[in-house]
């Protein structure tokens, strides 16, 4: 497949911005199913650094070639003295002599060589003489060779493979998991990584890629420079091996490799570890050592395992910039990863830093492509009349949840719940069944085709789970109807108390493969918090600040919140453009099969729960900030992804309604639900656009009684439903006591 061609503008899927390269074009990058296809862009270098506070049309960000101050040397000059060069060229006859040599003997036989090339088609013996192929050591004055991206490879993979066999490293692996050594994947990696840097290598995620279109196209880079590289590796390798203890396992993991190279080539100065290790200075010296290690760790966690080389560079600048702060403000303790550690405790305002020179980069480099992939993926309509939207048959899930109620009998109570439930739900005349179906315990139902699952969800609360469903499906109607009997037995026997309905929904039969469905959702939630009050338990709210278990963008951190609704505006701002510059796409015209429709949705899920929703980076600042939030939003992406804690499922989660007292109740959940889509896909068949979110939107605990009910009102017949239908949602919404200060 040719990149270049015009193939590659269809399939875009990342526009990002590199980093380690003054005047870098801008790269566009398509994941495809094991690797990363890359189309080249002649876009001008973003010098300027503007917020991401007011959504332009020409806004530009920041590269990510982010300045370290103390940086003083440049890689591309030439450091070779006239006393080196004479001495190399007295081992002419085998030029791995002196590295051999320096590997062996130890630092007194000082570096090896600047001027010294290893060339791809050598191979060596076990003690280090060549015996077939070639080799060259060059002097001063004769550098002005270049090398393609190839030789280069060849080159740097010989000087790798050598330094392991000499150095008898006994793994090199991905990461440390128990696995069997995995050189060859690692290597590859790594070496592509090496040569992105010098603009060899098309950007991509961290993946084997054996095809040669991951070169750039005529990119050279000169003898001098890979004269440094092979030094810089010579270094990195025997760093780590002097690092490590005699009698341990000597091994090298990718992430490690990564971070000491970047450090070797940005000559990060030697200025947190002091000469004399005395045992404070010594615990300083431990935490950067443990600093470095993480940074690799929290870029696949930050990124899900999908972040690109060029943004591993940006998280790297981060944790060398602000290294004085991470050491200093966990001199007493750690707390897991040092850099999650760090943006809890929020020294010298790096959390702020974080999102706006790391955060934003990435997100600015990935979001075009994100909101364009459904309009490259849709057929233009043959006539210019646009159709309405096509009748949507949702399908659901529900996740009816329940509060133990806690006094003197609880702890002995609480283990026959669910015993005592299925055995009132057997005396309506529901069967057991024992197929394994649920991960949960036993499940119980009429037949086969529709069951409930219940089961105590830690020692907090009484769950009941069920199979998918339609609206129409009265074997689901009917189960709904015992259950809800007993569950109002058992709360008029106090055992349990009414929390909240966690509703699901296929997203696939939601969006028919539209993520900006999604999108528009969003934007709909974001901009009408009032909903979770009249849909929610407003009891609950008043209590115990319940809106922080189904949070909207309102409910963030001062310093969170604004970037949250920037990002989301500008993925706005981006789909009115594509909508007015475009036809009106027929949802049939959605391409792909249902397989690719899924991988799109996911794309899309993930893409916007790390940057946007920030899930990953909340739920590691949640044990200081109290802020739950990995995955509880009005809205839950991360079933669709899978995540931490959180089942793959493919299913919308929808955590705001509170638990559904009655079979009816479900019903018109499931009724309003239905008409909020059909809304979504009528408004983007009428080319509407999406409203952007005011940046002092209010949480939902800011509304009277009285305005919550009037919105909802409103809300309710815009969607074409009958407000008086849901008064027994709306209607129980109350004013929320002010506290005295």
């Amino acid at each position: 497949m040719n990149i270049n061609g015009p193939q590659a503008n269809s399939c875009e899927l990342h526009k990002i911005c590199t980093f380690g390269q003054k005047n870098s074009p801008q790269l566009a990058v398509k994941c495809l199913s094991e690797e990363q296809w890359v189309q080249h862009k002649d876009t001008a270098h973003a010098e300027q650094t503007p917020e991401l506070g007011c959504i332009l049309p020409d806004c530009h960000y920041p590269s990510a070639n982010l300045t370290i101050p103390e940086r003083k040397v440049s890689h591309l000059v030439t450091t070779g003295s006239a006393s080196t060069a004479g001495s190399a060229s007295t081992d002419s006859r085998n030029p791995f002599e002196y590295l051999k040599r320096s590997l062996s003997d130890g630092p007194d036989m000082g570096p090896v060589p600047r001027k010294m090339v290893l060339q791809d088609s050598s191979t060596m013996s076990s003690n280090g003489d060549i015996v077939s192929g070639e080799a060259e050591v060059l002097t001063n004055g004769s550098a002005s060779k270049t090398f393609t991206a190839e030789e280069v490879a060849g080159r740097v993979k010989t000087t790798i493979e050598y330094l392991i066999r000499s150095l008898k490293y006994d793994q090199i692996i991905r990461e440390f998991d128990g696995e069997d050594d995995q050189s060859n994947e690692v290597i590859g990696v790594f070496i592509d990584f090496i040569l992105y840097q010098e603009g060899l290598v098309n950007d991509r995620c961290f993946t084997v890629a054996s095809r040669p279109d991951k070169y750039v196209p005529g990119n050279t880079v000169s003898q001098a420079r890979v004269e440094d590289i092979q030094s810089d590796l010579k270094d990195i390798f025997t760093e780590r091996k002097a690092a490590k203890s005699v009698n341990s396992r000597l091994s090298y993991s990718l992430g490690e490799m990564l971070v000491d190279y970047l450090s070797k080539k940005e000559n990060v100065p030697n200025d947190i570890i002091p000469e004399v290790l005395t045992m404070f200075n010594y615990r300083r010296k431990s935490i950067y050592d443990r600093l470095l290690k993480d940074i690799f760790p929290f870029f696949e966690t930050l990124l899900a395992g999908k972040g690109l080389f060029s943004e591993l560079g940006v998280i790297f600048n981060f944790a060398i910039t602000f290294r004085h702060e991470i050491i200093d403000g966990n001199a007493t303790r750690w707390r897991n990863n040092l850099l999650i550690s760090s943006l809890r405790i929020n020294n010298s305002g790096m959390r702020e830093y974080f999102n706006r020179h790391v955060m934003d980069v990435i997100f600015a480099g990935r979001c075009d492509a994100i909101v364009n992939a459904p309009f490259d993926s849709c057929s233009l309509p043959t006539d210019s009349a646009v159709k309405p939207a096509s009748p949507l048959k949702l399908t659901f899930g529900e996740e009816l949840e329940y509060d133990l109620v806690r006094d003197d009998g609880y702890l002995e109570r609480k283990h026959q719940l669910v015993n005592d439930f299925a055995s009132r739900l057997q005396e309506k005349g529901m069967s057991l069944y024992n197929s394994g179906r649920y991960r949960h315990g036993e499940y119980y139902g009429f037949s086969d085709g529709f069951v409930v699952n219940p089961f105590l969800d830690t020692d907090r609360w009484f769950e009941i789970n069920c199979t998918p469903y339609h609206a129409d499906d009265r074997r689901a109607e009917s189960c709904f109807e015992k259950v809800i009997d007993v569950i109002d037995s058992m709360r008029n026997d106090e055992l349990i108390s009414y929390s909240s309905g966690h509703k699901h929904i296929d997203v696939l039969s939601a969006t028919q493969g539209d993520t900006d469905v999604l999108l528009a959702m969003e934007s709909e939630i974001q901009r009408n918090p009032f909903l979770l009050r009249a849909f929610g338990n407003n009891d609950r709210i008043v209590r115990n600040d319940e809106m922080f278990w189904y949070k909207t963008f309102a409910d963030y951190n001062p310093d969170t919140k604004p970037f949250a609704v920037q990002r989301l505006n500008w993925m706005i701002d981006r789909y009115n453009k594509k909508i007015a510059a475009s036809c009106a796409e027929d949802l049939s015209g959605i391409g792909g099969t249902e397989s690719e429709k899924k991988d799109r949705l996911e794309q899309f899920a993930h893409f916007y729960s790390q940057f946007v929703h920030m899930t990953t980076l909340q739920n590691g600042l949640g044990v200081i900030d109290d802020d739950n939030m990995e995955k509880y939003m009005a809205m839950s992406l991360l079933h669709i992804t899978g995540a931490s804690e959180v089942v793959k499922l493919s299913t919308l989660e929808f955590r705001f309604f509170r638990c559904p007292k009655t079979v009816e109740e479900i019903k018109l959940i499931n009724r309003f639900l239905q008409a909020w889509f059909h809304h979504l896909h009528q408004c983007k068949k009428d080319k509407i656009p999406l409203q952007l979110v005011p940046e002092d939107i209010q949480s939902c605990r800011d509304y009277t009684a009285g305005e919550v009910q009037t919105k909802t009102i409103d809300y309710l017949s815009k969607l074409g439903l009958n407000p008086e239908d849901y008064r027994c949602f709306w209607g129980d919404v109350r004013d929320i006591p002010l506290v005295a200060v």
